[in-house]
C-alpha cells in the first residue's frame, strides 16, 4: 500500500503540473516543459512540496519516475541524527541493490520484493536492465520544510529581484532560481566556495561584483541578483534559449556550448550529452528550476496560507572614506547586530575591527522612525580614515614559538592564540602563516569542535554543482594534478592519525615549531621564496599552492595573465602544477602587497568554510590507481582541495602513489539551509 501511495502522489503532481503548464511552443514560453523532462520536473515537485527532511526517497538516478521506496529519517536536531540517517539511507540503498542483483541474475525471480521492483520497470525489462539499474540507486532527502522556510524568507527580496531582472531584459520568473540554489538563505555557502542566495563562485562573482577579504557582494541578495541577471543574459545571448542559459548557470556556458554543438537543442542534450562534468546536478538543474517555479508560484496550493517576510525598510549612505564599523554604529545610534544583518556583504574582519568599512561602500541602515533620528548628512570627518588597515601576518620559521612571535609583534599571547584558533598548547608549525591582531581589535575565539577520529566509512554526498563553473574564463584554470604511480606502501594509518590535532587538557603553553601535522592556521607560506632581477625589473619567485591559478597571480600582481605566461614561457591553456615554481613581476606591486593579497585569499577561504562547516570524522583511505588529489576532492569525496591538504600535511599531493594512505575528513554543515544541508545524498558502494 505504501508504494501505491507513492505512485498516487506522483500521478497527482503530474496532473497539477499539467494544469499549470499548458502545451505551448518554446517561442511562446521562455521556460518550456519538454515531454522528455516531465518525469524529472514531477519528481522535484514532490521533493519540494511533498516530502520533508525527515524522509528520503530511494530512486533511480536516470529515470526519476522509478521510486523504490520512501524511508523515514530522524529530525536534524535528534541526537546522532546525521549518523543514524546515513546508515538508514545506506541500508535502504543496499537493500534495493540486492533486489536488482537478484533480478539481474533471474528477471523472473518470484519473491515479493523482486516482483514489486520489476513492476516499476514495466514488461520490457530484461536482465541487463536490472544490472544497469544497480549502479543508479540514489537517495534524495525531501525538502518540503526547507522550501517552505525559503518561501517565507523570499518575501523580503523577491519583488525587488523581479524588478532587477526586468530592468536587465530577462524574464522575471528567474527570481525563483534561489529556491534551487540556497532556499533564499543569505548565509548559504558551498564546500567549493559558492556563496550567497545566488551561489556565485569567487571567479564568476568577480566578473560582476566585488569579492575580497573586506567585501563580498555575493552575499548581498540584490547585488547578486543584478549579477545573476547579467550572467543569465550573457548565457542566453551565447546559447539562444533559456533552458540552456539556466543549465549553463550551473554547468558553465562553455560546457553548454560544447553540448549544443554536439547535440543541438535542450531535449537532445538532456537525452544524450555525456560530458565528464555533466552529471546528475547539471542534468537536473533546469527541471529543478521548473519545479521550484511551479511550487513557489502556487505555494498556497501546497503549503496553505503563509505569511511571507516583508521587505526591510532602509536608508543608505555612501561613505566618503574608510571608517571603523563600531564608529559608524555609534554615530547613527544603531545596534551593531542590526547593521551587520542589513549589510551581509561586509565580511567578519570588518565587524571585529581588523579592517575598516571600505571607502565608497553604500551602508544600509534602518529607516528613520517617524519621531526622527540621526540624519545621514554631515558624518564627522574624523570618523573617516584615508587608507585601509593592512593585513598583518607572519610565516613561522624553525625555532619559533607562539610566545616569541607575540613578543616580536608586541601583541598579547592570548590574542595571538585566539586570532589563529590555536590549540591549548599554542602549537605552531614551520611555514604556517599566522595572523597578527591589529591594535584595538576585538579578538574572539571561533567555536572549536572535538577533533575528529576515524570511524565507520562515511556516506558520500554527491557534489551539488551549484558553484557556477569558470570554463569561460581561460586564465582561471585550476592547478593540474597528476595520476598516481605504483610504489611501496607509505606511512600507516596509525602514523597519519598521529598527525590529527588533539587538544590536551592542559593550560596554554609554548610549543616549538615542527614540520608536520594539521593546524588551525593557514598552512600556505604566502611569502616569496626569493626576489630576483630580470631585465632590471624585480621578479618574485613563488611555489604554486592548492586553489591558486594564473588568474589569481595576475590579479594580485595587478598585471595581465598573459604577461605572467610570457615571463614563465607557459603556453596558453597549460594549467599550473602544484608546487610549480612561478615568476611574478613586481614592478606594478610591492612584494608586501602581493603577499598580503595572497594571504587574504587563503584566509578568506578558511574563514568562510569554517563559518559554514565543521569536520565531523575522519575516514581512512588508500590511494587507488588513477587517483589524483583533484579527482579525490571533486569526484570521490566532495572536498575543497586545501582541506585535503590540511589533514595530510606530511603527504605530497602532487605525487600520490598507489596504496598510499590518506585521511579524508567528513564535512558537516552548520547552516540549516546551506547547499549541503539540503544535499542530494547518494548511496555509497557496499
Amino acid at each position: 500500500m505504501h508504494h501505491k501511495r507513492i505512485r498516487l502522489w506522483i500521478t497527482v503532481f503530474s496532473v497539477l503540473l499539467g494544469l499549470s503548464h499548458s502545451p505551448v511552443h518554446a517561442a511562446e514560453e521562455p521556460f518550456p516543459l519538454y515531454p522528455v523532462i516531465d518525469p524529472n520536473v514531477t519528481f522535484w515537485t514532490t521533493i519540494y512540496a511533498r516530502y520533508s527532511t525527515t524522509q528520503a526517497v530511494v530512486h533511480d538516478s536516470v529515470h526519476l519516475d522509478i521510486v523504490y521506496e520512501v524511508i523515514d529519517l530522524k529530525p536534524a536536531d535528534h541526537p546522532g541524527a546525521r549518523k543514524i540517517n546515513r546508515r538508514r539511507m545506506k541500508k535502504a540503498g543496499q537493500k534495493v541493490e540486492s533486489v536488482l542483483k537478484r533480478l539481474a541474475a533471474d528477471p523472473l525471480a518470484e519473491d515479493a520484493d523482486c516482483r514489486r521492483v520489476a513492476a516499476l520497470f514495466g514488461p520490457g525489462a530484461v536482465a541487463r536492465t536490472f544490472s544497469h539499474a544497480r549502479h543508479r540507486v540514489r537517495c534524495q532527502i525531501g525538502q518540503r520544510d526547507r522550501f517552505q522556510a525559503g518561501l517565507i524568507r523570499s518575501g523580503a527580496y523577491i519583488d525587488r529581484m523581479r524588478a532587477i531582472l526586468i530592468s536587465n531584459g530577462v524574464p522575471e520568473d528567474l527570481a525563483y532560481l534561489p529556491h534551487v540554489e540556497s532556499s533564499f538563505n543569505t548565509n548559504a555557502y558551498s564546500k567549493f566556495g559558492a556563496a550567497g542566495m545566488w551561489q556565485f563562485t569567487r571567479s564568476t562573482g568577480k566578473r560582476f561584483m566585488t569579492v575580497d577579504y573586506v567585501l563580498d557582494e555575493r552575499r548581498d541578495p540584490l547585488a547578486a541578483a543584478q549579477a545573476a541577471a547579467r550572467l543569465l543574459k550573457d548565457n542566453h545571448d551565447r546559447l539562444g534559449s533559456w533552458p540552456l542559459a539556466i543549465t549553463a548557470y550551473n554547468h558553465g556556458a562553455a560546457g553548454m556550448q560544447r553540448a549544443k554543438a554536439a547535440h543541438g537543442d535542450y531535449p537532445e542534450i538532456f537525452r544524450s550529452y555525456k560530458g565528464r562534468t555533466f552529471k546528475f546536478a547539471s542534468r537536473n538543474f533546469y527541471s529543478e528550476f521548473l519545479a521550484a517555479r511551479h511550487v513557489a508560484s502556487n505555494y498556497q496550493r501546497y503549503f496553505g496560507p503563509l505569511t511571507l517576510n516583508a521587505p526591510i525598510r532602509s536608508r543608505t549612505v555612501s561613505l566618503d572614506g574608510f571608517a571603523a564599523f563600531t564608529d559608524l554604529c555609534r554615530h547613527f545610534e544603531v545596534s551593531p547586530k542590526v547593521v551587520r544583518t542589513m549589510n551581509p556583504a561586509l565580511r567578519p574582519p570588518v565587524f571585529s575591527g581588523q579592517k575598516y568599512v571600505p571607502k565608497g561602500y553604500v551602508l544600509n541602515l534602518p529607516a528613520l522612525p517617524e519621531s526622527g533620528g540621526i540624519s545621514l548628512a554631515d558624518i564627522p570627518s574624523n570618523l573617516f580614515k584615508t587608507t585601509q588597515k593592512p593585513s598583518r601576518f607572519y610565516t613561522v620559521e624553525r625555532g619559533d614559538t607562539a610566545g616569541k612571535i607575540a613578543r616580536m609583534h608586541r601583541v598579547k599571547l592570548n590574542d595571538l592564540i585566539l586570532a589563529n584558533n590555536m590549540d591549548r598548547r599554542a602549537t605552531v608549525y614551520v611555514r604556517q602563516t599566522l595572523r597578527i591582531p591589529q591594535a584595538g581589535e576585538s579578538v574572539r575565539s571561533e567555536k572549536k569542535t572535538k577533533p575528529p577520529t576515524p570511524r565507520d566509512p562515511v556516506v558520500l554526498v554527491e557534489a551539488k554543482d551549484s558553484a557556477i563553473t569558470t570554463s569561460a574564463i581561460p586564465e582561471s584554470i585550476p592547478v593540474e594534478s597528476t595520476a598516481v604511480r605504483y610504489r611501496r606502501p607509505g606511512p600507516s594509518p596509525a602514523d597519519l592519525l598521529a598527525m590529527a590535532e588533539i587538544e590536551p587538557d592542559t593550560a596554554p603553553e609554548e610549543t616549538i615549531a615542527h614540520e608536520s601535522g594539521p593546524h588551525p592556521g593557514i598552512r600556505t607560506d604566502v611569502g616569496f621564496d626569493r626576489i630576483v632581477q630580470v631585465q632590471q625589473q624585480p621578479v618574485g619567485i613563488v611555489q604554486v599552492e592548492v586553489e591558486e591559478t594564473l588568474g589569481h597571480y595576475a590579479e594580485w600582481a595587478g598585471v595581465r595573465a598573459s604577461r605572467i605566461r610570457r615571463l614563465n614561457n607557459l603556453p596558453f591553456g597549460q594549467p599550473l602544477l602544484l608546487h610549480q615554481t612561478i615568476k611574478i613581476p613586481l614592478d606594478d606591486v610591492s612584494a608586501e602587497d602581493f603577499e598580503a593579497r595572497r594571504y587574504e585569499f587563503h584566509k578568506r577561504l578558511h574563514e568562510d568554510f569554517f563559518a559554514a562547516y565543521r569536520v565531523g570524522e575522519l575516514q581512512r583511505y588508500r590511494v587507488q590507481p588513477g587517483d589524483s588529489y583533484w579527482t579525490l576532492c571533486r569526484e570521490k569525496f566532495d572536498l575543497p582541495l586545501w582541506l585535503l591538504r590540511h589533514y595530510n600535511t606530511g603527504v605530497n599531493l602532487a605525487e600520490l602513489e598507489v596504496h598510499q594512505p590518506l585521511m579524508i575528513p567528513a564535512i558537516e554543515s552548520l547552516i540549516e539551509n546551506s547547499p549541503e544541508a539540503a544535499a542530494r545524498e547518494t548511496i555509497p558502494e557496499a
